[in-house]
């Protein structure tokens, strides 16, 4: 099999969807039936681990790039592989359909459900009914949990019926812990030692860091909360540092960023237990790698949580912080419980391997090119000249670079005409009032002067000019295009 693996996303810092594409490919690239696998990069990218020996790189530039290897006869795949939602043009929507079979990959729908997390309302119905469109014009779709169908249908209003699940798994680095000495001094250049609690992941509010800092507040002042993560989430009444404040925990919930693989494994080490409050996960991997480190977990019973942490994690009710600070009470507490969930967690992760990802992502293409050429799926059929009219459409430089500047130099052009006309009929009718004998409306107060170079404790005024700013980019551009 032939399969061409869109992973632009790898320009990225290293997260979860990242370390997922990179270990998929290696085991990819292991199975005996996979003759090629051509990974789609954006060019100049560096990714944020070396990918395997065995794939070949496709550097793109631009959408049109990709389609002409979708629609050229000797660069043709036997199928298309969307590993993520890209959502920065709409010639992206022609992707799978012009595969010969394509498969796109639905990691969850939480976005679509939150217009809040978006600028405007706007951005939100342009992202949400592109996904909509994008799931419906593929042969099959790949999840990672069951629960992850549901959204398919109640969210994207796609077909549940396309749809095969590919669990996910634990990076092998986490199969190596650390030492007791590495844990401590890791933990101690971070800021933590004692008794700790470990989350992970933005402050969005489906993440309900809400829940486990209300559960915090009620447990011995000692124990304080480490969040790897960042705060993101700015409404006024909502913010975590507004929280914090109101239930009065001080210092005793810090986040931390630009975190590398050692220091999250010292953290999920030294701490006492992985909280996972979350509400809304497509799979969740955090969980199954505390439990490869032999760390007990307390997670939220939502969505994919219960289905992937199983028996391995004790659950808590969604927004319950309650019961969230009776387990974390136990985690504290340690003993024969504590032992047995930790033994369990260990049995669960192991269930989960890279392999068997590999194995169903490769079965899911089987079905999405015997369901093209039979012509079952959702996006058949598709009249041949619609097929052409599209490859045509993508591959027109919608975005040349060149284009885009003309076109933003006409719109500057074009305003400051605009505003020479406006001060050149100002001036016009200030001359007709004089003539009449009326008196101008006074004139607007000047604004504050510019300090000169000559005062060599002024500022320097930056030197600035649509020409050469023009120029700069034009120049930049012949750079990066030069072979």
């Amino acid at each position: 099999m032939d399969i061409l693996f869109d992973a632009r996303m790898l320009n990225r810092p290293m997260s979860g969807l990242e370390r997922v594409q990179i270990n998929v490919l290696r085991e990819l690239c292991e199975l005996p039936d996979v003759k090629r696998v051509r990974v789609v990069m954006q060019r100049h990218s560096n990714p944020p681990k070396r990918l395997p020996e065995a794939v070949e790189l496709c550097e793109v530039w631009t959408t049109e790039d990709i389609v002409k290897i979708l629609t050229e006869p000797e660069q043709q795949p036997d199928v298309y592989h969307l590993t993520w939602f890209p959502d920065t043009t709409p010639r992206d929507l022609f992707l799978p359909l012009l595969a010969p079979a394509s498969v796109v990959e639905v990691h969850d729908a939480i976005l679509n459900r939150h217009p809040e997390y978006f600028p405007d309302r706007e951005h939100w119905h342009w992202y949400n009914h592109f996904i909509e469109r994008l799931v419906r014009n593929c042969d099959r779709l790949l999840v990672h949990s069951r629960s992850v169908i549901g959204e398919i249908e109640r969210d994207l209003r796609g077909d549940p019926g396309i749809a095969d699940v590919a669990p996910l798994a634990v990076d092998p680095d986490f199969h190596v812990p650390l030492s007791p000495d590495e844990v401590r001094r890791r933990c101690d250049s971070i800021g933590f030692r004692g008794d700790f609690i470990l989350a992970v992941g933005k402050d969005y509010p489906h993440k309900d860091h809400a829940t486990l800092m209300r559960a915090l507040a009620r447990l011995p002042s000692h124990v304080r909360l480490c969040i790897a993560g960042t705060k993101v989430w700015k409404n006024p009444g909502e913010t975590s540092d507004e929280l914090i404040a109101k239930l009065d925990l001080g210092d005793r919930v810090r986040w931390v960023q630009g975190l590398d693989d050692l220091d999250i494994k010292a953290l999920l080490q030294g701490c006492r237990a992985l909280s996972y409050p979350s509400l809304e996960e497509g799979f969740g991997i955090p969980p199954i790698e505390a439990m490869a480190l032999r760390t007990p977990v307390v997670a939220a019973d939502a969505m994919s949580i219960p289905e992937v942490c199983r028996d391995g994690a004790w659950l808590h009710r969604p927004g319950d912080d309650r019961e969230l600070e009776h387990l974390l009470r136990k985690c504290l507490d340690g003993g024969p419980e504590v032992q047995a969930l930790i033994e369990r967690g260990t049995a669960v992760e192991r269930s989960y391997s890279w392999r068997r990802t590999a194995e169903l992502t490769f079965a899911c293409y089987e079905k999405a090119i015997e369901s093209a050429k039979a012509g079952t799926s959702p996006r058949h059929p598709l009249d041949p000249r619609i097929r052409e009219s599209l490859a045509v459409a993508a591959r027109y430089k919608f975005n040349d670079l060149d284009r885009e500047l003309a076109a933003w130099q006409q719109r500057c052009l074009t305003a400051e005409a605009q505003l020479n006309t406006v001060n050149l009929h100002a001036g016009k009718l200030e001359a007709l009032l004089r003539e009449m004998g009326q008196k101008p409306a006074p004139a607007p107060a000047p604004p504050p002067p510019v300090p000169t170079t000559m005062d060599p404790a002024a500022p320097k005024r930056p030197r600035w000019s649509l020409k050469r700013r023009i120029k700069k980019i034009r120049d930049g551009i012949s750079r990066r295009n030069k072979p």
